[in-house]
């Protein structure tokens, strides 16, 4: 489905086919603002469906990688032919690393990535992160993201939050975040384990 179709879903359950009450561009901001709830719920729950994956070669000597341009957060450095998971550093911990077996430790800072000890070749490396959708760059054209396995959440959410615009009711835009929520998390946190976190008796 294209973004498009989406608009032409929400649409049909605003009756507004002919364009009569909302522009594609006001349209648009709705289900961009879905979206961008969405991969955040999708990495706070720890949903498997939210995860991409990148890989690069490490250079001989270099230590700076750039991220990918969708980055939020991280899952996982890997090295491939090793089968190593590399242990992320805080900036406490990077700061005080002695002398780190090549290529054992990572950190991010701004839109880089910077492996410890430094590389002395080239080895593949697999990153798996959190993105966040580019939603300023959404045209009609473009496919759904998500696979469009998402695509009735954000037809459903994007389609009350319109109708209540003009309500201006702050109390049910909050309880169309929540069923945002609670629906992703019923359908897909069987197919990946949600990780919750839990409080302690002095919290």
């Amino acid at each position: 489905m294209t973004i498009g179709d989406l608009l032409g879903d929400i649409r049909l359950e605003l009756s507004d086919e002919l364009k009569t009450r909302w522009t594609d561009a006001q349209m648009l901001k709705t289900v961009a603002r879905a979206y961008r709830r969405l991969s955040h719920v999708l990495y706070r729950n720890d949903v498997e469906l939210g995860r991409s994956v990148a890989t690069f070669a490490t250079e001989a000597g270099r230590e700076d990688y750039p991220l990918p341009p969708d980055f939020m957060a991280d899952y996982g450095l890997y090295r491939q032919g090793a089968k190593i998971r590399l242990t992320k550093q805080s900036d406490d911990a990077w700061e005080q690393l002695a002398s780190p077996s090549e290529a054992t430790s990572w950190l991010i800072r701004g839109d880089t990535l910077y492996i410890a000890g430094i590389p002395a070749g080239a080895y593949a490396m697999t990153l798996v992160y959190w993105p966040l959708v580019d939603t300023d760059s959404l045209a009609l054209e473009d496919e759904t993201p998500f696979s469009g396995k998402l695509d009735d959440l954000v037809t459903e959410y994007a389609s009350l939050r319109l109708k209540n615009i003009d309500e201006m009711d702050v109390t049910l835009d909050s309880q169309l975040l929540q069923d945002l929520e609670n629906n992703l998390l019923n359908t897909y946190s069987s197919i990946s384990p949600v990780t919750l976190t839990r409080r302690g008796w002095l919290v």
